[in-house]
This record gives structure tokens, sequence and C-alpha cells, in this order.
């Protein structure tokens, strides 16, 4: 393991993990994929920490890794204008999170860290080539985590320079598991989005509509209840995207709790995904070796994919949104 002053890198399969402390928080990050691997109170881990590392390297179910260039799922054909589109098929003529294994969350990404007052940055950056899985366009990317030094938090800044046009929609897939808890049940989720995304059998966002009562995270909710009630009549979880409240602007504020910690998300994203894992895949985790079922929540914050013009970026545009992450112990 490679020490620095403030920081440590562990190679493993030909990428970096970089392990660093901030105020009461241990990040590890990791090259492949601008991954966060995991995040530690003191002993406690905050997040699903898997125990193969090889497995976190390969696993399409992202766990901590940046989505891109599009979070979420296209067709695989469409066009913008007079802009014909054609994305790699990553099953059911959808392309998932950019393009699935072959996205930018299974890539090598270069990274530098930096230690400031308040402060301590990595900076992960990448240039996919022009065509990478269907997206015909070019741009360089730089996803940023800000660390806190004087409270427990922490920022997601994400970046992109676009030299030729780009469809463009970066987001993060951290899964929440709090205090090692078997599920995430008893946990409450307070947001205001009066609509979602419309899903057609694929998954696939075809309009807008308004937010249905078992889906519905206004008032501070416990999960069990939505699971329950999404188990019976959708597609087993929660796997949907969430329009914020307009009227609140440019930002947007989740919360999360269970009886030992809250975790405050703020973004300027107008829109979010929330996807309960319950998936039953047979990995191991730190956290605890029984999870399964409902394991773990991922709060994806992002652009809203069936508005193809709002991730569509010309020649010279700016790409420039946050995510921010707060944890207090309760």
């Amino acid at each position: 393991m490679e020490e620095n002053e403030f920081y440590k890198i562990e190679k493993f399969d030909n990428v970096d993990f970089i392990t660093i402390k901030a105020c009461d928080l241990t990040y590890t990050f990791c090259s492949y994929g601008a991954s966060l691997y995991s995040l530690y109170d003191g002993e406690n881990p905050l997040n699903l920490v898997l125990e193969d590392k090889e497995l976190f390297l390969k696993s399409t179910q992202y766990f901590g890794k940046t989505l891109g260039l599009v979070a979420g799922r296209l067709k695989t054909n469409f066009n913008i204008g007079e802009k014909e589109f054609k994305l790699v098929n990553n099953g059911n003529d959808l392309c998932l999170h950019g393009g699935n294994a072959k996205s930018l969350s299974f890539k090598n990404w270069k990274y530098e860290v930096k230690d400031f007052k308040n402060k301590i940055t990595v900076k992960f950056s990448v240039s996919p080539r022009k065509g990478d899985q269907g997206f015909d366009g070019k741009v360089r990317i730089n996803v940023t985590y800000s660390l806190s030094k004087t409270e427990n938090s922490f920022k997601i800044l994400f970046k992109a320079n676009v030299s030729q046009d780009s469809l463009l929609n970066l987001s993060n897939h951290i899964y929440w598991n709090l205090s090692k808890d078997l599920t995430i049940d008893n946990y409450k989720l307070k947001f205001d989005a009066p609509e979602i995304g419309e899903l057609d059998d694929r998954l696939l966002i075809v309009g807008t509509t308004k937010t249905p009562d078992y889906l519905n995270f206004k008032k501070k909710t416990m999960l069990k209840s939505r699971l329950d009630a999404a188990d019976k009549i959708s597609i087993g979880t929660i796997d949907n995207t969430f329009l914020f409240n307009k009227d609140e602007g440019k930002k947007h504020k989740v919360t999360l709790e269970n009886k030992n910690y809250k975790l405050t998300l703020k973004t300027d994203y107008p829109a979010m995904n929330i996807y309960a894992d319950s998936s039953l895949t047979d990995v191991k985790f730190l956290n605890n070796k029984d999870l399964k079922a409902r394991r773990g929540i991922a709060l994806e914050p992002q652009l809203f994919d069936f508005d193809l013009d709002s991730i569509y970026f010309k020649k010279g545009d700016k790409y420039r949104h946050y995510i921010k992450y707060t944890i207090v112990r309760m």
C-alpha cells in the first residue's frame, strides 16, 4: 500500500483504491468508475460494501459508481431534431446507464487528490472515445468529491466540457445501509416530488404522471409500507424516477434516516431515481453476512431522461450539477 501525507493507495487489479480520513468519516474511492467503494463512521459502514473487490469492479449493480454517459434507460434508436442516435442494446432494445458493462462505470479514470484548509478533494477525469456505446459526441468529464474537514459531509460535483454535441446525464449509484441493518424496512424517507416518470413494461420512461399514494414521500414515511405496496402492484420494488417540486427552485432536499443516523441529500438536479435493492443476488457484504432482500437503497439525482432536450448538450455547452450528502448521528 502506497502512503501519502493524508491518503493511502492500494493497488488492485490495475486500479487504485484511495482511502482518506476527513472529519469523522473514512472514505475509500476507486479509480474504476470514479467510485465510492466504502464510507465508514468509525467501524460502522454507511453504504453497502462488497467483500470481494474483484466483484465490486465487475458487478453491473453499479455499487458506488459514477453513471454515464447517460444514467437511466434510453431507447436504442431515436432522433433529436435531425440527429439520429443508435445506442448499444443491453436488452429489450434499451441502453442502460450508458451501455451497462461497457459504460463509464467500468472504465479506469485518471485522478488527483488535493488537500485544502477545510476540505480534501478527489478529482476524477475521463474523455470517452467518440462513438463509444453509440454516443456520437465528444466530452471531457470531471467528477470531483469534496470531503469536508469541519462536518461529516461530502459533495460530488459533476462537470463536463462539450466539444462536440453529446448526450449527457451523470449521477452516482451509492447504496445506503446506515447501520449494518438486515433490511431498510424501518428507514424513513422524505422529499417532495408531485410527479414521477410513467413506465412501460421495460421500465422505460414514456411520460409523466401524478405520483401515486404508495410512492408519495412528501411526509416522512417508513419504507416498509411503500415497499410492500410496490411489491404487490408494480415491479416488486421501487425503481422509479421522481420529479422534484419545481416550486423549490433548483435546491432540492431529501432525508433518509434510521434510529442511528440521518442522511440529508441536497441537489440542483430536477429529478431523482430511487432503487431499493431487492434483487437477491448472491453477493457478500462487509456490513452483514446475512443481507438479502431490501438490503440497501440507491438515491440517484439526475436529469429527466424523458426530456431528451435536457440531456442533449451542444458544442461549447457546460455541464455542471452537484449532489451534497450530510451524515448526522441520531
